[in-house]
C-alpha cells in the first residue's frame, strides 16, 4: 500500500504490489528481492517512508540479501538500495510496533502492541478511521467494495479480520485470517504439487486477501495516528 498526501492536506491510499511466489519446491527468495526492489526502489531514490512491523522484517531482509545465492540475481546498484532500507543505513524501515510499543495505549488492547490486538481497538477510538472505511469504497486487486468500519450489535466495531473471514465461500476450507493458518496454506503450496488448480488458485487468493489486510492495517494506525496527533496539536 501507499499512503499519499494531497496538496490539501487529503490522503489516499492504494494498493501498489503484491508478491506471492508459488512454484512448488522453488526457494521464494530471490524472486522476493526482486520485487522488493520494483516495488520499493523507487522510494529511496525519490523519497518517502517505508513501514514494517517488528524487527522480523528487517532481520529477514538482510539474512537474504547477504547470502550470494540470492543477491546474485540483482545488480549492485539494486542490492544497496534495498540495503539502504535496513537499520543504520541511510533510508532505514520505521518500525510502527515500535511507535506503538514505545507511545501507544488504547482502552481494550491489553497493552499488547499486537497488530491484531490493537487493530480493533484502535478502529473503536478513531473518528477518523471511521470516517474513512465507514462506508463500502475500499476495492483493490482482491477486494471489491469492502467496509472495513462495520459495527456489530452493541455497536462496537467489528474486527477487520472477522470481516476477512466472512468473504471466504468455501465451506471446505477454514478461512485464512490468522498468521498460523496463512503459514501452513504457503507451506501447502510450496510442497504439494498434485493439488488441483481449483485448490491452489483458492488458497493463492486467499493468502493475498490476509496479506493485504496485514498492510493496510499498518496503514490505518498511520492515519489513525496522524488524526490523534493533530487533534493533541489543536489542543
Amino acid at each position: 500500500h501507499i499512503l499519499d498526501q494531497n496538496h490539501d492536506g487529503t490522503v489516499n491510499i492504494r494498493q501498489e504490489s503484491e508478491f506471492l511466489h508459488t512454484i512448488p519446491g522453488e526457494n521464494p527468495n530471490g524472486p522476493f528481492l526482486r520485487a522488493l526492489y520494483n516495488a520499493l526502489g523507487c522510494v529511496v531514490s525519490d523519497g518517502g517512508t517505508v513501514f514494517c512491523w517488528s524487527s522480523h522484517e528487517t532481520t529477514v531482509l538482510k539474512s537474504i540479501l547477504t547470502s550470494p545465492e540470492f543477491s546474485a540475481s540483482l545488480s549492485q546498484h539494486e542490492v544497496e538500495a534495498l540495503s539502504a532500507l535496513l537499520p543504520e543505513r541511510s533510508h532505514p524501515m520505521v518500525d510502527l510496533f515500535e511507535c506503538a510499543r514505545d507511545y501507544f495505549y488504547v482502552d481494550g488492547s491489553g497493552g499488547s502492541s499486537s497488530i491484531k490486538r490493537l487493530l480493533r481497538p484502535t478502529m473503536n477510538a478513531s473518528p477518523e478511521l471511521k470516517g474513512l472505511y465507514g462506508k463500502p469504497t475500499y476495492s483493490s486487486n482482491n477486494f471489491q467494495n469492502i467496509q472495513w468500519y462495520q459495527l456489530d450489535e452493541s455497536g462496537n466495531v467489528i474486527d477487520p479480520y472477522d470481516i476477512l473471514s466472512r468473504l471466504d465461500t468455501d465451506k471446505d476450507r477454514s478461512a485464512i485470517a490468522v498468521g498460523g493458518a496463512a503459514a501452513a496454506a504457503y507451506h501447502e503450496l510450496q510442497s504439494k504439487s498434485d493439488m488441483t488448480e481449483q485448490d491452489r488458485s483458492y488458497i493463492q487468493s486467499s493468502l493475498l486477501r490476509y496479506c493485504e489486510l496485514d498492510t493496510l492495517s499498518m496503514a490505518m494506525f498511520v492515519q489513525a495516528w496522524q488524526a490523534f496527533a493533530a487533534v493533541e496539536t489543536a489542543k
